[in-house]
């Protein structure tokens, strides 16, 4: 993360800005055009109005012809009309582009997420730097919210600022009658001494909003720790699988302590450093944006009325001439203000680009994965060892294994020895440090990664199923082939809880999206995961421990009914339990990060090694768990 507290030279931060405006552009290619119009018209609109109700003024206080009071009314109203409906067809296409702008962010934020290397997507610290940019976006709108919030005031400021200077001229160049006893304003030296007090009085203002923000992003990192806190505790009350346990021991206190303690107080507290901060400053602030504003509207009317008074223009020019003057200072300060901001917003846009900028380490292969109508493929570990990011310890070491698609394979072993650790190198989530891991005699790094991971369907432990539709979940996808998918969740065990659903493919999981969605059971969730993996029809089919959360019995049941319809494709099943190996043909035995066994149940059982030890321990256990029952 940077510094917030160091200043970004201006060079620098328009570097920042100006990618960030073009990225933000390609994304939605409209909305910044649309935004240029909408403030161009609406900047317009109001000039016109100020220049015509000038004209009014000045024919009312002046012969009041009727001619020319008809004239201008009637356009005012024809211009109001016109410019009306031009603003609101500029305002409507802006918001209509405008609307999806936090989801263009999410789009590029997410986009590169699910991009990365997954080594990086599982990395801390790359994990923390996401989270830190998202938590300054919801504090103020720190990074790529705010380039359009203040581009939009950029583009009001810029187009008042030329607006208002084209109707002061007249201002500077209309001359007092000779004679007069306000002659010296005729002078140059007056005009100049006008302006220079102008710009004093309006530089107040910013001054103290530029200490305001800068202040406000240098709280930045301990007010995106308590956003963290309050995104945590805040919601974890509503959370389903955290309910039980909030309610049973009365935790919502403790909640409350954590979430107001902080170093320094939390941000928000009455005690925090932002509420210190608010005080030591927006008192002054408040001072001098009054001092300031009051003091710039009396130089304004003093030196526009003496004018008037000394004969140079009529009354009508006095309302042009103090609007006009007017608008022009408070766009100058907001320009100023509006500028520094985006100086100050560089140093969260370095941030995200440090996050969009971390290369893809892994080699991205040409070869195309043989497909194999046999689905005969062979798989080979050669002295493989791995280490995961940041860690000095070795998860694997020098495992050598080689077995052919087709086959069922277990892997067994304690928790930590290994066993999900392999799947993920086997499925290419991560390159191993040593050695290497080929398919048909291959380096599976020279195969195209896309081409070579969609081989596999792996039912991780952890396996997530979206709050959408059934039949969604089964595709993995928006597009589903119905008899695909039902012949999916009937071979996976789901048949008969199908036939019940009145909606069928089209239930919604949960209730998140729909009332009448139904809330499944682990094990229904088991089958419609399973499901997922046979629709996908890849070669390899993995079980990753998904069903850990199960009794042994209903654990050993679903891997016996997935083993009956996975057919010839390699089926390989995880598991720190040993109930459900009996059937496959081969197993691996994990321990330490090392394969030290392999071969059948039986042959390993007679072998009297690690997974008997394993195998009669788990055994013993059960027994004495069903005979107490």
């Amino acid at each position: 993360m940077s510094d917030k507290s160091d200043k970004m030279s201006w060079g620098e931060a328009l570097r920042f800005n100006l990618r960030a405006i073009k990225l933000l552009n390609s994304q939605n290619r409209l909305m910044f055009p649309y935004m240029v119009f909408k403030a161009l018209f609406q900047t317009a609109f109001s000039y016109v109005s100020l220049f015509v109700t000038a004209r009014l003024i000045g024919e009312l206080a002046g012969e009041r012809r009727a001619e020319k009071l008809i004239f201008w009314t009637v356009f005012q109203l024809l211009s109001t009309a016109v410019f009306a409906m031009i603003n609101g067809v500029m305002r409507h296409a802006y918001e209509v582009r405008a609307v999806n702008f936090p989801y263009n962010i999410r789009r590029i934020e997410d986009g590169k997420y699910l991009s990365m290397d997954y080594s990086d997507v599982e990395d801390q610290r790359v994990r923390d730097l996401r989270d830190q940019t998202r938590q300054n976006g919801n504090w103020t709108g720190w990074g790529f919210l705010r380039i359009q919030r203040e581009f939009e005031r950029l583009l009001s400021s810029v187009f008042n600022i030329l607006g208002a200077a084209a109707m002061s001229v007249g201002l500077f160049l209309s001359r007092v009658p000779e004679g007069s006893p306000y002659g010296f304003l005729n002078s140059p030296l007056t005009a100049l001494g006008f302006l220079a007090l102008t710009v004093l009085c309006a530089g107040i203002t910013p001054c103290f909003n530029i200490k305001m923000m800068e202040g406000n992003a240098a709280l930045s990192d301990k007010v995106r720790f308590g956003n963290r806190l309050f995104s945590h505790f805040g919601f974890l009350k509503q959370d389903p699988d955290s309910m039980v346990d909030y309610r049973m021991y009365g935790q919502n206190e403790g909640f409350i302590k954590y979430y107001n303690w902080l170093p320094g107080g939390n941000p928000w507290y009455s005690k925090g450093p932002f509420a210190q901060f608010e005080r030591r400053i927006g008192g002054l602030m408040k001072i001098g944006a009054v001092f300031g504003e009051k003091l710039l509207l009396c130089v304004i009317y003093l030196f526009v009325c003496l004018k008037a008074l000394g004969g140079a223009f009529g009354l009508g020019e006095v309302t042009q001439y103090v609007g006009a003057v007017t608008k022009f200072i408070s766009a100058f300060t907001q320009s100023i203000t509006i500028l520094n901001n985006f100086r100050i917003n560089a140093k969260f846009l370095k941030d995200i680009f440090a996050f969009l900028d971390i290369p893809n380490k892994m080699y991205q292969g040409t070869l195309t994965t043989e497909k194999r109508r046999d689905r005969k493929y062979s798989v080979e570990f050669k002295d493989v060892s791995f280490k995961y990011p940041n860690s000095d310890r070795w998860t694997l070491r020098h495992v050598s294994v080689k077995f052919q698609v087709g086959t069922k394979l277990a892997v067994v072993g304690e928790n930590g020895s290994g066993k999900s650790t392999f799947i993920k190198l086997l499925c290419r989530l991560y390159d191993p440090q040593e050695g290497e891991i080929l398919l048909n005699g291959v380096n599976i790094q020279k195969y195209r990664y896309d081409e070579y991971i969609a081989i596999f369907s792996v039912v991780f432990q952890d396996f997530w199923l979206m709050p959408h539709k059934l039949g969604q979940n089964v595709a993995g996808s928006c597009d589903v082939d119905e008899k695909r998918a039902v012949k999916c969740l009937e071979d996976a065990g789901f048949g008969e809880r199908l036939k019940e659903l009145p909606d069928g493919l089209e239930t919604w999981l949960g209730k998140d999206f729909d009332e009448d969605g139904i809330v499944t059971s682990g094990g229904e969730r088991q089958e419609i995961a399973i499901a997922r993996a046979l629709y996908k029809d890849a070669p390899f089919i993995v079980l990753d421990e998904p069903t850990a959360s199960l009794d042994p019995i209903a654990e050993a049941e679903i891997y016996q009914n997935f083993d009956n319809i996975v057919g010839d494709r390699t089926a390989i099943y995880i598991s720190h339990r040993l109930s459900s190996c009996r059937f496959c043909r081969e197993i691996l035995v994990f321990a330490d990060g090392r394969i030290v066994e392999q071969g059948t149940h039986d042959s390993l059982i007679a072998a009297g090694g690690k997974y008997k030890e394993l195998w009669e321990a788990q055994a013993k256990y059960y027994e004495k768990k069903t005979g107490n029952q």
